[in-house]
């Protein structure tokens, strides 16, 4: 490709110098020249630079990569460091360098058949430790996150046909105080200040006779009759109550107009309309 463009520079370079021989020129000057041409003898011509590759734009290969360090093509390789290792190998980054991957040895050490637990980031074995050295048919209670034998104290030393109650978390026996009831069932009871007492109805209960209409006044029953100023007036008359007092209805001046005058209300009032 390089032989090419030299080529065409020099057609380009034997194309100009045949214009400028061809030029008119005088005489002498022509003699001068022809007889300088003869003397001369022939020689291959020399490329003129008129274009000039920079050497350092890419002086490689094709299929060779490339990259730019500084400006400047190089090759590209990489760096020896990147993966020897071979590819069945398992690799880890340790600062950006690519290194074997072991595990540790003090990962798990111990067998597959036997539990483990992590104790600061390290494999030890599980074993259960004084959790459980009762055995099964011993009933059991965690004391301070410790097994204990389970065993009932002083809960109940009392027979079964004794009935019980708990003062303070301690069963006794259930006993019915002298006091709770000395009186005979048939007579009636009642609660005063948590003693029982014979119920009785106090004397001024009721002292009225059956047949007599009683009200309570002040929780006292007392006779019910009607006030004298209830009703004094005849059945017949109209009743209205004013402020608890039953007084004749009467109509006040409410249309004192005749039937055939038109009315209307102005304040409550009938007026001629």
């Amino acid at each position: 490709m390089f032989a090419a463009r030299i080529s065409s520079l020099a057609a380009l370079a034997v194309l100009l110098v045949s214009q400028v021989a061809a030029a008119p020129m005088p005489m002498p000057l022509r003699f001068r020249l022809g007889h300088g041409l003869a003397q001369r003898e022939a020689a291959p011509l020399e490329v003129i630079p008129a274009y000039i590759r920079r050497a350092d734009v890419n002086t490689l290969a094709a299929e060779i990569a490339t990259k730019s360090d500084n400006g400047n093509l190089s090759p590209y390789k990489r760096a020896d460091d990147v993966n020897t290792l071979a590819a069945e190998i398992a690799t880890k980054s340790e600062n950006g360098n690519l290194t074997p991957y072991k595990r540790a040895d003090d990962v798990n050490t111990l067998a597959a058949e036997i539990a483990t637990k992590s104790e600061n980031g390290n494999l030890t074995p599980y074993k259960r430790d004084d959790v459980n050295t009762l055995a099964a048919e011993i009933a059991t209670k965690s004391e301070n996150g410790n097994l204990t034998p389970y065993k009932r104290d002083d809960v109940n030393t009392l027979a079964a046909e004794i009935a019980t109650k708990s003062e303070n978390g301690n069963l006794t026996p259930y006993k019915r105080a002298d006091d709770v009831n000395t009186l005979a069932a048939e007579i009636a009871t009642k609660s005063d200040n948590g003693n029982l007492t014979p119920y009785r109805r106090a004397d001024d209960v009721n002292t009225l006779a059956a047949e007599i209409a009683t009200k309570s006044e002040n929780g006292n029953l007392t006779p019910y009759k009607r006030a004298d100023d209830v009703n004094t007036l005849a059945a017949e008359i109209a009743t209205k109550s004013d402020n608890g007092n039953l007084t004749p209805y009467k109509r006040a001046d409410v249309n004192t107009l005749a039937a055939e005058i038109a009315t209307k209300s102005e304040n409550g009032n009938l007026t001629p309309y």
